[in-house]
């Protein structure tokens, strides 16, 4: 007999996850039907799911694993998530156990479902064990099929893992599902709101350099701690417009001098451009990755087309830009 029981899955009352149950949208149907489609054709390629916090992908994952074995009576269904595969690989290991064994646990198996790959970031040994693992399944002609909140190998997965890498199909969520409700963020809101009234003393006010410099970073941590590929918050716009006030003030008149000025225009500018720009380049390196700044530059700046710095290099680099920018006037 197979330890089925160890395996149904790390989530209690998976069963009312089904297909009936979730709800299509135009940002998840992609989705939706690749998933059918993976349970219904026992030939289907692997299959990933991409999408941040509440997009669906959990319930999906579930649906797929009910209605094989409502369907499909004589299949086994792993659904595991990859913390519990990393607790598993360790304890094996820990008792002198071998790597094999980790794996063979795993290929009982006819269809494997593995939730939120992203948690694998960085553990180099176990996404080598789970690509080995995902080889097997291919070999054999079994099924298995992950989700992850990120899809880009930056992020410390693998490009190997992630299954458009070799030869799966894949579907992307780019929005909240219409049916969750995400508890308040109560330290976010507080944040934004302390954000909110320094932004309009800087528009309102005297405008300061110093005081623009030190908004200039607190924003920048709250939009690399809070923004991200697939979690903007709607009430962030409001932080969107108030950097566009602030904007327009440096480009009508301030007391600064004009390479101040100059220099914060650009990176002002920056602010926006990467918290709002759909280049690939930003998601690689900006707030939807390491909290870098992707500063686009004008052409009398230097020869290259951008330039990324991080929160530590800020002072450093507006410097620089103020100097630039001083010497440019000169000539």
């Amino acid at each position: 007999m197979r330890n089925i029981d160890k395996f149904r899955g790390c989530l209690i009352g998976g069963a009312g996850y089904t297909f009936n149950s979730f709800e299509v949208t135009k940002t998840n149907r992609k989705a939706f039907e690749k998933a059918k489609q993976f349970t219904e054709n026992a030939d289907s390629k692997p299959l990933a799911i991409f999408g941040g916090t509440a997009t669906g992908k959990t319930h999906l994952l579930y649906a797929v694993k009910n209605a094989i074995e409502q369907n499909s009576l004589d299949l086994h269904v792993i659904l595991t998530t990859t913390v519990d595969m990393v607790s598993s690989l360790t304890n094996i290991i820990s008792n002198s156990g071998s790597a094999e064994q980790f794996r063979e646990q795993y290929m009982q198996a006819d269809v494997l479902l593995v939730d939120d790959i992203q948690e694998l970031a960085g553990k180099e040994k176990t996404q080598d064990e789970l690509i080995l693992l995902f080889n097997m399944f291919y070999e054999s002609g079994k099924r298995f099929m992950m989700t992850s909140s990120q899809k880009e190998s930056h992020y410390g997965i693998k490009d190997r893992l992630l299954i458009r890498g070799f030869w799966g199909e894949f579907a992307v969520i780019s929005k909240p599902y219409i049916n969750a409700q995400l508890p308040a963020d109560e330290e976010r809101a507080v944040i934004r709101n302390r954000l909110l009234e320094d932004g309009e003393h800087l528009v309102y006010d005297d405008f300061d350099l110093n005081n623009f410099k030190a908004y200039f970073i607190n924003i920048w941590k709250y939009f690399s701690n809070y923004i991200g590929l697939f979690d903007v918050d709607r009430k962030d716009i409001r932080l969107v417009n108030n950097l566009n006030d602030i904007l327009n003030v440096l480009l009508d008149e301030t007391p600064l001098e004009e390479c101040e000025c100059q220099t914060c225009i650009l990176f002002t500018k920056a602010m926006l451009y990467t918290i709002s720009t759909y280049d690939i380049q930003v998601y690689k390196g900006g707030f939807y990755g390491n909290g870098v700044l992707y500063i686009p530059l004008p052409h009398h700046a230097g020869t290259s087309d951008c330039i990324e710095i991080t929160i530590d290099e800020f002072d450093e680099e507006f410097l620089r830009f103020c100097e630039q920018y001083q010497e440019y006037e000169c000539f």
